[in-house]
């Protein structure tokens, strides 16, 4: 179950929604070929019956992403394949669950009108549970207990044995609930999240180990000494598992014309079986529908598969790196340094949880930084404040490391511009102390002089509520932004803030060359899937506005530029100052994008 779990919760959902035909044509094909060709291996050659049969040819049509890790060490993750075949995993462990529960219930219960429309009640209420229900609850959840990990830890796995009991009493397979219970938790859950890393920790490093040891343990070797002709059934049961996918790679082929280094690294990531393969197997062999032979041979057949899977996948995005169609890799990108200069506990968690989520997984610390100017008793202040901000990092429980900066200077502007170039940084966080004050009566000189005195790009916040809370993000942007410096910059840290809170963009901008250049660049970059909308003309512009809510769940992006540059504008200016005013409920970040 915590198997099942976790590959539900790894899932990018935006990837499968964006390549969503793609991926439910190779899902059905990767499930219906190895579902057919399994029973007929199963019931004409190796002679099972018709239900074990069956049941043997769902435990082949499901696969799971061992080889997927190797991926991201050759850059190519963003390619559309990939995202493809992620979403195609999604149609075909689903399909070969809800077959190998159909395939059980009817060897229980008959082919009966009566107990299939009784199962299809079940699934009714089963859906309501985990699709509505679980979800609701965590949001809230999760929301009031934030950064306290061990109770939203217990939290998730009640949620998990919640869906895995009602699944269970409605006659579904516990796994099924447990598959779910992940698809639903992905948005609540972020893969940068210190909360999703230590669910991962636990599940790899205890349950699955256990779990996997347990099904080694169950596997008799001996059978195949004692009865040899059992290798022939092994050796038919691997060609098909090995045929049967590879087939399906192939039509997937010729109908979307994708390369042979595509196709071969769309088999090589959906050869592999594992998770839902054993478990299929070992319902079966609990119900007395499957032998223990059977079960033998599925745990060589995850062995020689997973094998398999690792040595094709790499060699297969090998080739579709060297064919030069990524465009991701081999672009050599600046070093990300952050630097968040904090004064204010009420909004400092936010301002380090932000900073924490866009942040890349490269190893480098954020930098909190204190500012004080020449005074009396400076150094009880550097103390309280340094005590504040690990008492901040430590309630944040974040795995991004964090390195504390303190710096006493004739003012607050000299010491973030000096401070932002001893590290280099890249980007400058800064948060509004009340979320009712206008943008200019609250900074002042402060922001005004930073934007004179750096040109490194610098992101102002307005957080009244967590960044959890919010389901919708609208960027504006200024017109003839493409030609600033820091365009990608601002860009692709926009794009990885909406990646990690699993949600998708609404970009407005007033002109057609800005609108050309974002489309343009994020093609380039393999990320338009996380844009929903992106529109350009300015009455789409004002209908979009009317659209808005004043409310916390919004969020809105403004990407401004400093006076006597480019891509300044004192009209874009006064609108987002009246915008700002008016949605006073509203999440909002202000970026000034490098010179």
């Amino acid at each position: 179950m915590y198997l099942m779990f976790l590959a539900g919760l790894e899932i990018d959902l935006i990837d499968f929604i964006e390549n969503k035909k793609k991926s439910i044509f190779i899902g059905i094909a990767s499930f219906l070929i190895p579902l057919a060709g399994g029973f007929f291996v199963g019931h004409y050659i190796l002679g099972y019956d018709i239900m074990p049969a069956w049941l043997l040819g769902a435990m082949l049509s499901s696969h799971t992403l061992i080889s997927y890790p190797l991926l991201g060490r050759l850059g190519i993750v963003n390619k559309s394949i990939v995202t493809i075949v992620v979403g195609a995993t999604i149609i075909a462990d689903v399909l070969a669950l809800v077959s190998m529960e159909l395939i059980t219930n009817f060897a229980s219960s008959g082919f009966d009108i009566e107990n299939i429309l009784l199962l299809s009640m079940h699934f009714a209420v089963f859906f309501f549970i985990v699709l509505l229900v679980i979800p609701r609850l965590s949001r809230v959840f999760l929301n009031m207990y934030e950064g306290e990990l061990g109770v939203q830890y217990i939290f998730v796995l009640v949620m998990l044995f919640i869906a895995a009991a009602s699944a269970h009493l409605l006659e579904i397979e516990p796994i099924l609930g447990a598959f779910f219970t992940g698809l639903v938790l992905n948005r609540q859950i972020m893969n940068t999240s210190p909360l999703y890393k230590r669910t991962e920790f636990i599940g790899n490093n205890l349950f699955i180990p256990f779990f996997l040891i347990s099904i080694g343990m169950l596997a008799n070797f001996n059978l195949y000494i004692n009865k040899p002709a059992e290798l022939i059934s092994l050796a038919i049961l691997i060609a098909t598992a090995f045929l049967t996918k590879y087939l399906a790679a192939f039509i997937s082929k010729l109908i979307f014309r994708t390369s042979k280094a595509e196709m071969n690294l769309l088999f090589g990531l959906s050869t592999s079986r594992a998770a839902s393969a054993i478990a299929i197997i070992l319902i079966g062999l609990n119900m007395g529908m499957v032998s223990e032979s059977l079960l033998n041979n599925t745990v060589i057949l995850i062995l020689v598969t997973s094998i398999s899977s690792s040595y094709i996948t790499q060699s297969a995005g090998r080739k579709v790196l060297i064919a030069g169609n990524d465009t991701t890799s081999g672009k050599k990108k600046a070093v990300q340094k952050i630097l968040v200069p904090v004064a204010n506990p009420a909004n400092m968690e936010n301002l380090l949880d932000f900073a924490s989520i866009i942040k890349n997984d490269d190893g480098l610390p954020i930098y909190p930084l204190s500012v004080f100017t020449h005074k009396n008793q400076v150094r009880d202040k550097i103390d309280e404040n340094q005590k504040q901000i690990l008492k901040v990092i430590d309630s944040m429980q974040s795995d991004v490391p964090f390195e504390t900066n303190t710096r006493i200077d004739s003012n607050v502007t000299n010491g973030i511009v000096r401070a932002a170039d001893e590290i280099v940084a890249t980007t400058i966080i800064m948060g509004w102390n009340n979320k009712y004050t206008p943008l200019h009566i609250l900074f002042g000189n402060v922001l005004k002089n930073l934007l004179e005195k750096t040109q490194r790009m610098l992101v102002v916040l307005k957080t009244p509520s967590s960044f959890r809370e919010i389901k919708r993000i609208t960027l504006f942007c200024s017109e003839n932004a493409q030609f600033e410096l820091g365009f990608s910059l601002w860009l692709d840290t926009v794009i990885n803030f909406a990646r990690n809170l699993q949600l998708k963009i609404n970009i407005d901008c007033t002109s057609q060359m800005t609108f050309d250049a974002i489309q343009a660049h994020l093609q380039k970059e393999n990320t338009l899937r996380y844009i929903e909308t992106l529109v350009s003309k300015s009455k789409k512009s004002a209908k979009a506005k009317d659209s808005l809510k004043n409310s916390p769940s919004e969020l809105l992006i403004f990407v401004a530029s400093r006076r006597k540059t480019v891509s300044y504008s004192r009209q874009f200016e006064h609108s987002m100052n009246n915008t700002i005013n008016r949605f006073k409920r509203n999440n909002v970040i202000i970026i000034y994008p490098e010179q």
